[in-house]
């Protein structure tokens, strides 16, 4: 084709368009609107997807907490209000008694109002044994020095690893913490690491010892305060709840169906609960764009056909003076697809920006932060618009493609 030709083709495409400009806009409409609400849905659906995660940011998304409360019903003779104090044994009947538990961890409370001390300087500051899985759950991240190791665990090492906030309280900011020793109810400990934790100030003031050099240190059975432990992959976190619970109502004596004498707080199952509601979401932004595009695309459609009728006669005309089949088709194509694209291309870029505008708010609700459109996915659906703005208009064009020269010149 000639540029005169390619010129010609295109202004009889704006023409076209321009006689039936109210037509022409609510079509185009229809399509923007699609891609539009594809990508704002898209948009919302991240932003959701990213505030519930910040949620499970602080401790690991597959872990379980359980902790020791008090009986409600009387169990075998004995009276409810019992307290259930758990023990290092039952952290390992539960590390015997169920497979798929990764990086289990007693965390056990020094409780005492003694403060730390490290030469003049001293704070209060929680004092929690531990072993080396707590920093997997926690998501502990190092700062200097090392986190805490089996070794630690198995000798009974007088070994801490500090928060920041302990750390700078302590050391002062231009003191390294690391090979000083602090006093801890009258027991000196070796600080080897210090650390930081997306949790705040509550967890930057804490200090992490083995729960073995605890044992003894300061008391040799204490009540567990926590047992805590994550969930391999490939394992399902919904019948984890049952499980602790009959092995701890076994040797606790209190029924398996006494909620009040076991909380487990089960953060894997609470996850795997998001994630289906997030895929419910995907699924209905997937639906409700599909329904969107495809009306927009009826509307392609519609417009062709009305468009083909119209013309009937000068299409008669085109092929009267030799204009090919082909010709005709390729005229109704293009300005399907010119619809198709302008439109959605406009839906896309104005979606992409409404949620951009929003995000530079730096809205941070609690289900709810940093919105962003997946440009990979909003590029597919566009791709996909475009496609289908070929495909509605198709037919219409191989109508008009075949239409008899003599009954179209008839035609009024």
């Amino acid at each position: 084709m000639s540029v005169v030709g390619f010129t010609d083709h295109w202004d009889d495409i704006f023409q076209s368009l321009r006689r039936h400009k109210l037509r022409t806009f609510l079509t185009a409409f229809g399509v923007f609107w699609g891609i539009f609400m594809v990508v704002l849905l898209l948009g919302v659906g991240k932003g959701l997807e990213r505030g519930v995660t910040q949620i499970f940011k602080d401790d690991a998304f597959n872990s379980v907490w359980v902790e020791g409360g008090k009986t409600s019903v009387p169990f075998e003779g004995l009276t409810p209000g019992r307290r259930i104090r758990l023990t290092i044994r039952d952290l390992e009947l539960l590390r015997s008694g169920l497979p798929g538990i990764e990086n289990l961890t007693p965390r056990i409370r020094l409780d005492t109002t003694e403060p730390v001390t490290f030469q003049r300087q001293s704070g209060a500051f929680p004092i929690w044994g531990i072993a080396p899985g707590n920093q997997m759950v926690e998501r502990t991240q190092l700062l200097d020095g090392r986190l805490m190791n089996q070794l630690d665990i198995s000798e009974s090492r007088r070994v801490a690893v500090i928060g920041s906030r302990v750390a700078q309280l302590l050391f002062g900011e231009h003191s390294n913490p690391i090979g000083q020793r602090i006093d801890i109810h009258g027991t000196n400990f070796l600080v080897v690491g210090t650390f930081t934790d997306v949790g705040g100030e509550g967890e930057l003031r804490r200090i992490y010892i083995p729960y073995t050099a605890y044992l003894h240190s300061f008391h040799p059975n204490p009540v567990v305060t926590y047992i805590i432990f994550t969930v391999k992959d490939g394992f399902h976190g919904y019948d984890f709840d049952q499980r602790i619970r009959t092995i701890l109502a076994a040797r606790h004596r209190f029924a398996v169906t006494d909620y009040s004498a076991v909380y487990v707080e089960n953060v894997l199952e609470h996850f795997q609960k998001f994630q289906a509601l997030f895929y419910g979401i995907h699924l209905f932004v997937g639906i409700v764009g599909m329904g969107t595009l495809c009306a927009g695309l009826i509307g392609v459609t519609n417009v062709m056909f009305i468009t083909v009728k119209e013309r009937t006669r000068e299409i008669g005309i085109r092929k009267a003076v030799g204009a090919t089949p082909r010709k005709i088709l390729t005229m109704i194509l293009s300005e399907s697809l010119l619809l198709t694209l302008s439109s959605g291309y406009l839906g896309l870029v104005v979606g992409v920006i409404i949620v951009e505008f929003i995000r530079s708010f730096g809205v941070e609700l609690a289900y709810f932060r940093d919105p962003e459109v997946d440009l990979e996915v909003a590029l597919g659906a566009l791709m996909a618009l475009v496609l289908g703005g070929v495909g509605a208009g198709y037919i219409p064009a191989q109508q008009a493609a075949s239409i008899n020269i003599i009954g179209a010149l008839r035609n009024e």
